[in-house]
């Protein structure tokens, strides 16, 4: 039997695992990316002696689907990201049953078309209604989280056709959470086998 302070720690972890997101700032002027781990509107980021290191095997796929080179620090990842372009970021967690945390970043809204699994995807650059779409089929009924500038929080959820339209009253910078677990998505992370994908997405943009 596990000793109680192993399995609480077990427990914890898991429980990190299911709760925190991986999302991306901004590009910064210099086309540098930096994704953190954790809860953006909580003020949240966790360090790579931490949870941090449960975001295994980072890549952060370009236009051209090339793997861009992503380096750890201590409480972010971080790439240099292709011009004219949005960023995006993949990272998975694979627990002891067999299922993958996998966690897919974006930032900007000025690309149509998905590169990630499961991805937000405006209707037109920088509009405000998008699209939910898990390997390029749209996702009807499912919620997006939308966190603004002051902290706000607010639910919404596509409608039949994977469609949602995201209020945006402050200026400023916003996440939007995803979540979806496909039960028939089978494969291997880093080396682990998985039977079963917990998506879990964000986008980040700026509003005017």
């Amino acid at each position: 039997m596990l000793k109680p302070t192993l399995f609480a720690a077990l427990l914890t972890t898991f429980g990190c695992a299911q709760a925190h997101v991986v999302w991306l700032e901004p590009v910064g002027a210099d086309g540098t990316a930096r994704a953190y781990f954790g809860e953006w509107a909580d003020d949240v980021r966790e360090t790579d002696t931490g949870y941090l290191k449960l975001v295994t095997a980072p890549r952060a796929p370009a236009p051209d689907g090339t793997l861009l080179p992503v380096m750890r620090h201590h409480d972010h990842l971080m790439f240099q990201a292709a011009p004219q372009a949005d960023a995006r970021l993949v990272g998975g967690y694979v627990n002891d049953k067999g299922t993958i945390s996998l966690y897919q970043a974006k930032t900007g809204r000025t690309e149509t078309q998905p590169r990630n699994p499961l991805e937000l995807v405006p209707t037109a650059p920088n509009a405000n209604t998008f699209v939910l779409l898990l390997a390029g089929q749209p996702l009807a009924g499912k919620d997006v989280v939308l966190s603004g500038p002051p902290k706000w929080e607010k639910k919404f959820k596509t409608d039949n056709l994977g469609r949602v339209t995201l209020q945006t009253p402050w200026p400023g910078q916003y996440v939007a959470e995803m979540v979806h677990l496909d039960t028939n998505g089978s494969g291997s992370w880093d080396g682990k086998p998985y039977s079963q994908t917990r998506h879990v997405a964000t986008l980040t943009f700026l509003a005017p």
